[in-house]
């Protein structure tokens, strides 16, 4: 499959490109600044620029079948960047005729409780981007975790629209799940959680 792959040399984005190029899919990475030497190597192409520009999102989605983001809003201060470029690639994967769209998010997706902490402004971005993606005509997929750890992969439990048992996940079971999500048609329209089995 051909696959625009978003924040793809983030934490999750480079397991989640090793590991598409592992399974034999054609990679067009998207990213805000160029890596460093080797960070992405096997990939098609690398598209450089800001997600919520439509031209440079246009670009990352020429010659692509489907669309897996590693995006994350980048730290706790109130802003609507990472919303606005999940609507971004919502509106260019419309207009160009894709249909699937797999993201990833934290858990706080699958509830409406009052946010609070210093990470509030982060489970709001998330819950921003769902919105938008309820919104519009594509087969999504939330791919959801409550944490993420750097350990060793041990395979995960997947969910439907509830929280697991697990409490964090291993960013390369994380990667992995948001690679299978393509092949789930039972996702489709669902926040699913992913966590390392407790």
């Amino acid at each position: 499959m051909k696959l625009a792959v978003f924040g793809a040399a983030g934490g999750t984005g480079r397991p989640l490109v090793a590991q598409a190029i592992e399974r034999g899919h054609s990679v067009t990475a998207f990213v805000r600044q160029r890596p460093g030497e080797g960070v992405l190597d096997g990939v098609d192409r690398v598209v450089t620029g800001d997600a919520r520009n439509a031209d440079a999102v246009d670009s990352a989605l020429r010659d692509v079948e489907a669309v897996v983001s590693a995006m994350g809003p980048k730290g706790p201060e109130p802003g609507s960047i990472y919303s606005e470029a999940i609507a971004t690639v919502a509106h260019s994967m419309a207009r160009a005729g894709l249909r699937r769209l797999v993201i990833s998010a934290n858990a706080r997706v699958l509830d409406d409780l009052p946010l609070e902490g210093p990470y509030a402004a982060v489970s709001q971005e998330h819950r921003d981007a769902l919105a938008t993606l309820r919104a519009c005509d594509l087969d999504w997929t939330v791919v959801a975790t409550p944490m993420l750890a750097d350990g060793e992969p041990t395979g995960y439990e997947a969910v439907l629209d509830a929280r697991g048992s697990g409490e964090t996940i291993d960013r390369r079971d994380f990667a992995a799940a948001l690679l299978d999500a393509l092949g789930h048609d039972g996702w489709v329209g669902h926040i699913v959680d992913v966590s390392n089995p407790a």
